[in-house]
């Protein structure tokens, strides 16, 4: 799937903020260098936006429209004590999406499922399943540069550490 890039203008199927090439650019100045083709690059920042959208209801201000698919543009919202245009899409917005396609190009599953404990034995007959110890119950991964991006853009008290979710 190609990315459609929402830049303010509210373009039509619009899915991501980022281009290829500012997710290569954020890796590279951050010493990087990304491998991975354009089509991978293409489906963690889809993949990160999926992340991104999940906090609908912790960003500050509203959309511009009902009918738009991603969180940005909004009306309602400062950064820093200034206000936000509501064509505009905030660099932490960008740089936490590009933040979480390279950490899914690492292979961080950022929406993980399942109940994060590892099997590491089954026995099918009298079904017996023994779990890796220490194991836990929330497979969540602390993803904290990418939040510590996102926080500026949500409510206070909306419910998002800089740890794990």
């Amino acid at each position: 799937m190609a990315l459609v890039i929402e830049d303010g203008s509210l373009p039509s199927g619009a899915n991501s903020f980022v281009t290829v090439a500012e997710v290569r650019a954020f890796a590279e100045a951050r010493a990087s260098t990304l491998d991975d083709t354009d089509g991978e690059i293409e489906a963690a920042a889809i993949r990160a936006m999926d992340f991104i959208n999940a906090f609908r209801a912790q960003f500050k201000g509203t959309k511009v429209t009902g009918a738009q698919p991603l969180q940005f543009p909004r009306s309602g919202v400062t950064l820093d004590g200034f206000a936000v245009a509501e064509t505009e899409i905030p660099g932490v917005l960008k740089a936490a999406q590009c933040q979480l396609a390279l950490d899914a190009l690492a292979g961080t599953e950022l929406q993980p499922s399942g109940d994060g404990r590892e099997v590491i034995r089954e026995k099918v007959d009298v079904l017996e399943t023994e779990y890796r110890p220490g194991t836990g119950a929330n497979p969540q991964p602390a993803l904290t540069k990418a939040r510590a991006l996102l926080l500026p853009l949500l409510t206070t008290g909306g419910g998002l550490s800089v740890g794990r979710a």
